[in-house]
């Protein structure tokens, strides 16, 4: 009878390291497809950080562009600005010049038609 119990014995410790054998290689398989994810989320966040690097470099191409090209027409603008002030200046001193003009023929003509000053 001992030999049947030892049989019986072994047949349960066999069932109960093949459970215990199952476990571990559903977990092991867990364990893989588990990592497999992982893999892939980081893979997919990498790519996504590549391509918002990508965009952000593009974005501040285009910002470089559009500083140097406002730069560029506010220099323009100054000098023209420098231009016209000078233009301002010597239109005003043409301006005095016309208005003495003006005062010396009124002058004059006083002087000569005495009853036609007002």
């Amino acid at each position: 009878m001992l030999s049947t119990e030892k049989k019986s014995s072994n047949s349960e410790v066999d069932a109960s390291n093949a459970s215990i054998d199952e476990k571990k290689r559903k977990r092991m398989i867990s364990k893989r497809e588990s990592a497999r994810l992982s893999r892939i989320r980081r893979q997919k966040k990498m790519e996504d950080l590549i391509n918002e690097k990508a965009e952000l470099e593009r974005k501040l191409h285009e910002n470089n562009e559009k500083y140097t090209a406002k730069w560029h027409f506010l220099f323009a603008l100054e000098s023209e600005n420098k231009v016209l002030g000078t233009e301002v200046m010597g239109l005003k001193q043409y301006l005095k010049y016309l208005h003495q003009i003006l005062v010396n023929y009124k002058e004059t003509e006083s002087n000569n038609y005495p009853e036609k000053a007002v």
